[in-house]
């Protein structure tokens, strides 16, 4: 046994058995310290926060279950979730181009038919309620006068090549040149019936492509209701006023075109 506590002895006296402490500093136990003190007060409001929202859930439930409505309404405000509304799904438009035929001629290209495209729609142009007046049925009017006009209106015009020359022995109507026409004779104006005669320029042509130069058959070709009436050809024209083509020939072709107003007061007309 002698020998055993010496052993003993010698083996807890050797340095190399010792266990030494490692110095720890003031500032890293209170680190620690804080560390674990921040641990427990999140757990601790953790579990307040669970607490707190089963009650809220019970609560509300048992507010469901309430035959009180006002009690029910106020728990229902309290604990509704915000809503977010949906946004609208795209929408896609699009666009459609018309084609509106018009009847108009094919191109030298052959590109134009003249017919719709497919697909596209063909509007026909809505017809005219009134028809344009026929050649027979146009006013007695040549430029800037008219057969009927005053003479006031038709000095107005600045048509009229004054001073007038007398129309008649009587001295009742009046005769004018014109600016178209250098005859001084070229318009008759009567003082009840306005303008009774229009002189036609030499240049001009009727409606009908009548005028100085044409044939006496192609006048009365183009005035089915024309009449002989010495070497003049009459063509009454159904206006209003009623006014007739007076057309001097030399038996084959005219020389002078006359507007004449059916209902004149001049002798001379």
């Amino acid at each position: 046994m002698g020998d055993l506590d010496d052993d003993l002895r010698r083996l807890f006296s050797d340095d190399r058995l010792d266990v030494h402490s490692v110095a720890v500093s003031t500032e890293a136990v209170l680190r620690g310290a804080n560390r674990r003190r921040r641990r427990r007060n999140a757990v601790a409001g953790t579990f307040a926060l669970v607490t707190l929202v089963g009650a809220g859930i019970g609560v509300s439930r048992l507010g469901a279950s309430s035959p009180d409505g006002t009690a029910g309404a106020l728990l229902t405000t309290s604990t509704s979730a915000p809503t977010t509304s949906a946004s609208p799904p795209p929408v896609s438009t699009s666009s459609r181009t018309e084609a509106v035929t018009t009847g108009q001629p094919p191109n030298s290209t052959g590109g134009n038919t003249g017919k719709p495209d497919a697909g596209g729609t063909s509007r026909s142009s809505p017809k005219s309620s009134s028809s344009p007046p026929t050649p027979e049925s146009q006013p007695g009017r040549y430029g800037t006068l008219a057969l009927g006009m005053s003479e006031a209106d038709a000095l107005a015009t600045g048509s009229l090549v004054e001073p007038a020359s007398p129309a008649d022995p009587d001295n009742r109507c009046k005769a004018y040149a014109t600016k178209s026409v250098p005859d001084t004779d070229a318009v008759i104006v009567s003082p009840v019936k306005g303008l009774v005669r229009i002189t036609v320029p030499n240049y001009a042509k009727t409606p009908k492509n009548v005028g100085v130069g044409s044939r006496v058959a192609d006048v009365k070709a183009a005035y089915q209701n024309a009449v002989q009436s010495g070497s003049s050809v009459l063509a009454p024209m159904s206006a209003t006023p009623p006014w007739t083509y007076v057309f001097e020939t030399d038996g084959t072709v005219v020389t002078a075109v006359f507007m004449r107003l059916n209902a004149n007061d001049c002798t001379s007309v």
